[in-house]
C-alpha cells in the first residue's frame, strides 16, 4: 500500500475541499492510505506528497509550508494539484513547483493536476491517479536502494531467507502435472514415494501426498509474474475448462486489473482446492509498461 500525504497551507475554499474529498475517495479505491495535514512534520514516512493549492492560499502561508517541508520529502514522489476558484487567479505553477522541489529534494511528477472553476473533480482525479500511482511506486523502489552500500548488502545476504513451502495433494502425479503445465514449474526429485520437490524460478516447493486435509478459508499462495504472464496464465486457466476460478481481494473471478490500474491478478484453485494468486507487483508493472511517461489516463 502506498502512503499519500495531501498538504495544504491554509484552510481550503469550497472547491478545493470538494477536490480533497474526491482525492480521498479515489485514493482509497486505488489502495492508497491518505493522510491530510497543514504540517509536513510529524506525519511519519510517506511514499508520495500532494501539494493542494487554491486561490484561498495566502502566499506567506505557502512559503512557510514549503520551508517546513525542506528535506522531509527526500526521494519521495511529489505532485502539485491546483484548484481554481470562481474568481481569484492562482499563482503560476512553475514558480511553486521550482520552490517546492528545491526545498523538498523529492521527485516531481511531470503531470500536475489542474481543476478548473466549476469542473467536477471526480473523473479528472481518478484518471490522473492511475499514472501517478506508477510514478509513486517507482520512487518507492528508488528509496529502497538509496544509500545501500556493499557492507549492508553483504549483511542482508546473510539474513535468514524463506526456502520452501509444503503443499498437500491427494494425487501426487496430477499435482506435479498441474504446477508444471500452468505455472511452468520444474520437477526436481522425489523425497520418498509420497513427496516431490518442484522448482519455480529459483524457489523450491514440496508437494506431499496426504489422504485427508482441507485448506482454511483465505489460505492461499502468491506467485508474482510480469503482467503479460498474468494474462497468459489467466487465458490458459480459462481455456482448460476444468480449473476453478475464484474471487480474490474483492474483484470477480478471472483476470482483472486492480482498482489502481497498476496491478493485475488472477485467482484459481489447484486440483486439491489450494487457492493460487498470480499477480503483477507495482514494480514489475512499471518496468514492463512503456506507457509510464505517457499516462495521463
Amino acid at each position: 500500500m502506498l502512503r499519500l500525504l495531501a498538504l495544504h497551507a491554509a484552510p481550503l475554499g469550497d472547491a478545493a475541499a470538494q477536490a480533497l474529498d474526491s482525492l480521498g475517495s479515489a485514493a482509497a479505491a486505488a489502495g492508497f492510505s491518505l493522510q491530510v495535514s497543514q504540517k509536513p512534520a510529524g506525519q511519519g514516512p510517506v511514499d508520495a506528497v500532494c501539494l493542494l493549492l487554491d486561490s484561498a492560499t495566502p502566499p506567506a502561508a505557502l512559503n512557510t509550508l514549503l520551508n517546513e517541508a525542506s528535506g522531509l520529502c527526500r526521494n519521495t514522489a511529489l505532485v502539485l494539484v491546483r484548484v481554481q476558484g470562481a474568481l481569484a487567479q492562482l499563482p503560476p505553477a512553475s514558480g511553486v513547483i521550482a520552490q517546492w522541489q528545491q526545498a523538498s529534494q523529492g521527485f516531481l511528477y511531470p503531470y500536475s493536476l489542474d481543476i478548473g472553476a466549476g469542473q467536477a473533480p471526480e473523473l479528472a482525479i481518478k484518471d490522473w491517479l492511475a499514472g501517478f500511482a506508477k510514478f509513486a511506486a517507482a520512487t518507492k523502489l528508488w528509496r529502497s536502494l538509496d544509500g545501500l552500500g556493499l557492507d549492508e548488502a553483504a549483511r542482508a545476504a546473510q539474513r535468514p531467507e524463506m526456502n520452501h513451502v509444503n503443499i498437500l495433494t491427494r494425487d501426487l502425479e496430477a499435482s506435479k502435472a498441474f504446477y508444471s503445465d500452468i505455472l511452468g514449474a520444474n520437477y526436481c526429485y522425489n523425497l520418498g514415494p509420497r513427496k516431490a520437490v518442484m522448482e519455480l524460478n529459483g524457489f523450491d516447493f514440496f508437494i506431499e501426498q496426504s489422504e485427508s486435509f482441507s485448506y482454511p478459508t483465505g489460505y492461499h499462495i502468491g506467485v508474482r509474474a510480469l503482467p503479460e504472464d498474468v494474462r497468459r496464465i489467466a487465458e490458459q486457466v480459462s481455456a482448460a475448462g476444468t480449473i476453478k476460478l475464484v474471487k480474490g481481494n474483492g474483484p470477480a473471478p478471472g483476470y482483472h486489473h486492480g482498482p489502481d490500474n497498476v496491478r493485475s491478478a488472477v485467482y484459481f484453485e489447484d486440483p486439491d482446492g489450494l487457492v493460487i494468486e498470480v499477480y503483477s507487483a507495482e514494480v514489475e508493472m512499471i518496468e514492463s509498461n512503456p506507457r509510464l511517461l505517457l499516462d495521463r489516463l
